[in-house]
């Protein structure tokens, strides 16, 4: 939660006479119950606290992997092949040819000679058609129950002609997919496109290990096996029939606030998959992304964090530190980022002695209502923590479309935002807080 006034050194004596005399917050004449009230303009900082043990339980499901039976009904999908060795290798990466949502890397050169060829079957000398590939487009940021492609270049080292497959496979759900390619002359080289299905129902969002592999013919020998050093991000799917944002995208939009699937948000989404991974609901993915936020954030009120709301790549840089507008931050972008409506809100509340106190936190979208969640408090899908402490007329704002340059009288591009520089719209004494 920020202090805000039209000065800060207003803002500074404000609070300290606060805090000296804090009976005089009944004197103010605009209470949280006013339409025009801002939570920004609270007496108080709510501050952290631990409520999780008022929390339901998180609920843990098993991570589904690719089956034979459901392979079947997927055209190319198939199981991995768990006697491919999967190595490491050195890459370049070409950033030059990377986009918002594929890494080009570029393989480390190899010859047959010395490399570490598996697969033949009989013992009898052979000429082998060693290929190995040499760059590759790979889309690291998915979207369930959709089609993502990886171009792959493959050269022929061998001295005769090659025909085979190059398999791209999702390690953690053990799917695999490829594609063919036949004739392949001796020192020649050529490109081929692996079509990989991401299967909701059996896999789960979050990080995704991904692993490349060249088979030729006609012994299945494995010429190239290797993991590929970036990992791939799956997210819910947003379309009508899925995922979709009750707002028309608005809790699903990036902005000066929160920065993703550009590139310089690829630590955002990576980020984000880490807090949300291994789960399979909207629901699990929002209350652990929950938990992680507040584990991993130090609350710190600093003249900064408490003028201003910082972007989600700021927190990072600063070493995850700030106050509830930060924790709020976060959760919004890690839950956006893998697909998951979510809202930033600001919440005031009057206490017992009729003082105001202001609050951020989020709400998640878990495709039929709006679940609560406040990772500066550990509270989870339990609006009512609020008034179980005495307090009443919890009213609240929703901030939107963030753009730093909205407000001219700071900085613009250092990710540090006023309110001012954000929409709100009041969503006025929810009865689900009240």
């Amino acid at each position: 939660m920020k202090h805000f006034t039209y000065g800060s050194i207003l803002v500074i004596l404000l609070l300290t006479a606060i805090a000296l005399f804090p009976s005089a917050s009944a004197e103010n004449n605009t209470t949280p119950m006013d339409p025009d009230f801002d939570w920004i303009y609270a007496d108080y900082i709510a501050g952290p606290k631990d409520m999780s043990m008022y929390n339901k339980p998180l609920v843990v499901e098993s991570v589904p992997t690719l089956s034979e039976r459901t392979a079947r009904l997927y055209p190319g999908m198939e199981v991995m092949d768990q006697s491919i060795v999967y190595k490491s290798h050195d890459y370049e990466l070409d950033t030059a040819k990377s986009t918002m949502n594929q890494i080009a890397l570029k393989f480390s050169d190899e010859s047959a000679e010395g490399s570490s060829i598996t697969g033949i079957r009989n013992t009898a000398r052979v000429q082998i058609p060693y290929v190995q590939p040499l760059s590759g487009y790979f889309t690291w940021y998915w979207e369930q129950d959709t089609t993502v492609y990886h171009n792959v270049t493959i050269h022929n080292f061998g001295p005769v002609s090659a025909s085979g497959r190059v398999i791209f496979t999702s390690l953690e759900d053990q799917a695999s997919a490829s594609t063919s390619f036949s004739n392949l002359a001796p020192n020649t080289s050529t490109t081929v496109t692996i079509p990989f299905q991401i299967v909701g129902s059996q896999s789960s969002v979050g990080i995704k290990p991904m692993a490349l592999a060249v088979i030729v013919d006609p012994y299945d020998t494995i010429t190239w096996a290797g993991t590929l050093p970036y990992t791939g991000v799956e997210r819910y799917n947003n379309d009508a029939s899925h995922l979709s944002d009750p707002d028309g995208g608005d809790n699903l939009e990036t902005s000066d606030l929160y920065h993703f699937p550009f590139n310089e948000g690829y630590i955002v989404v990576l980020k984000a998959g880490e807090a949300g991974d291994n789960t399979s609901t909207p629901l699990s993915t929002a209350q652990k992304i929950n938990g992680y936020v507040n584990e991993t954030m130090t609350y710190t009120e600093t003249y900064d964090y408490l003028l201003y709301a910082a972007s989600d790549l700021k927190v990072i840089d600063s070493s995850y530190t700030g106050v509830c507008d930060e924790y709020a931050t976060l959760d919004v972008s890690f839950s956006r980022a893998l697909g998951i409506p979510t809202r930033f809100l600001g919440i005031t509340w009057v206490n017992e002695s009729g003082q105001s106190f202001g609050h951020a936190i989020a709400e998640n979208w878990d495709s039929h209502r709006w679940v609560h969640s406040d990772p500066t408090w550990v509270a989870f899908d339990n609006p009512q923590i609020y008034k179980s402490g005495n307090n009443t007329h919890m009213f609240l704002k929703k901030y939107t479309d963030a753009d730093d340059s909205r407000f001219t009288e700071d900085v613009t591009g250092d990710g540090l935002l006023r309110y001012e520089d954000m929409i709100n719209q009041s969503l006025g004494e929810l009865p689900e807080y009240n």
